[in-house]
């Protein structure tokens, strides 16, 4: 699938395989890892490719604001996508802008022209990972979901499965680091990648089509109660290094540990872990690209006692080890220390 990347001052990038495509470009799983850099930085795209589907683990270090394009080649575009990090934008023909944030996912379909993403220049590191699937692929599935068959069969406009984002479930989550560190090769690597992907599809849908009505449910909220989650997180956030349990914080705030719960999703849009553990990492990150602190030192800054536990949970949460992040960026932004 083409790509193209460009920038505000419409310079263009330069597309290279940092290994050989194979000879059979549906074989799967031969990978083809792609670099592109121009004035924004860098942007580096791992295909795991095969007839019915392609998945793209995509990272992007950014120096600058940045977009790009996809255009298909024949079938429409039918992209599941999923943000691992930060937030995505991005805009299909004659419509409005709009956003997923990490851990929210939705299912794309443009017609054979460009779906456009485009990038923050606050966010330097966007992480996405897409499955890209053929229409016959999606056909299987049809009887158990007639409402995706209708909405493939929907060519004339772009348009995406769900009105809004759906988030990803602990399950899925699971999934999807399963796929993204594959220990596999060869024929069991394709056959692993397969059913992983099939698996991994019916819980998407049930996540965009079937969610329960529980899900979506809103609890009533006093003005008194919205104040006092605002005071949680504020406490929450103010305590990186010595957090507080679940139970502790409902103390702290006089509300119960369901309420509590509840309404920090409602208000915020994100689990009180999901929220704390995002600061958390977005202030290791700020430690380790903008100081020359050890990994111990972040460690410790950052709430962990033990640096490899630390050195996992930046590793699950950026798709990199520290080390190997802070190498990469500087890399990156041409700023190499010694």
């Amino acid at each position: 699938m083409p790509i193209h990347s460009t920038t505000p001052t419409l310079r263009g990038a330069i597309l290279r395989p940092l290994l050989p495509e194979p000879a059979d470009k549906t074989a799967f799983p031969d990978v083809r890892e792609l670099q592109s850099s121009g004035c924004f930085s860098s942007l580096l795209f791992y295909d795991d490719q095969c007839p019915d589907f392609c998945i793209r683990l995509s990272n992007y270090f950014l120096g600058a604001d940045a977009g790009w394009f996809e255009k298909s080649s024949g079938d429409r575009l039918l992209v599941l996508q999923f943000v691992l990090h930060d937030c995505l934008y991005y805009k299909l023909d004659g419509q409005e802008r709009k956003s997923m944030t990490e851990g929210q996912f939705n299912f794309i379909a443009a017609p054979s022209i460009s779906k456009i993403n485009w990038f923050d220049p606050a966010n330097s590191h966007v992480d996405t990972l897409d499955i890209h699937f053929s229409p016959a692929y999606l056909k299987q599935v049809g009887d158990d979901f007639p409402e995706l068959i209708r909405w493939v069969a929907k060519k004339e406009c772009p348009s995406t499965l769900s009105s809004t984002p759906a988030s990803v479930t602990p399950i899925m989550l699971r999934m999807l680091h399963a796929i993204i560190d594959c220990p596999y090769t060869g024929e069991l690597r394709r056959t692993y990648m397969q059913s992983k992907a099939a698996v991994f599809l019916l819980l998407a849908l049930e996540q965009l089509i079937c969610r329960p009505a529980r899900e979506s449910a809103t609890i009533p909220l006093r003005k008194y109660d919205i104040e006092k989650l605002y005071e949680a997180r504020e406490f929450l956030l103010h305590n990186i290094e010595n957090p507080p349990t679940l139970k502790q914080l409902a103390h702290k705030i006089g509300m119960n540990e369901f309420k509590l719960k509840k309404g920090y999703k409602q208000v915020f849009g994100t689990t009180i872990f999901g929220d704390f553990n995002k600061v958390r990492m977005e202030e290791a990150k700020n430690h380790l690209l903008g100081t020359d602190k050890s990994i111990s030192d972040i460690s410790l800054l950052a709430g962990y006692d033990d640096p490899p536990n630390f050195i996992r949970a930046f590793k699950h949460y950026f798709g990199l080890a520290p080390n190997q992040f802070r190498k990469h960026y500087l890399t990156a932004n041409g700023n190499v220390r010694t």
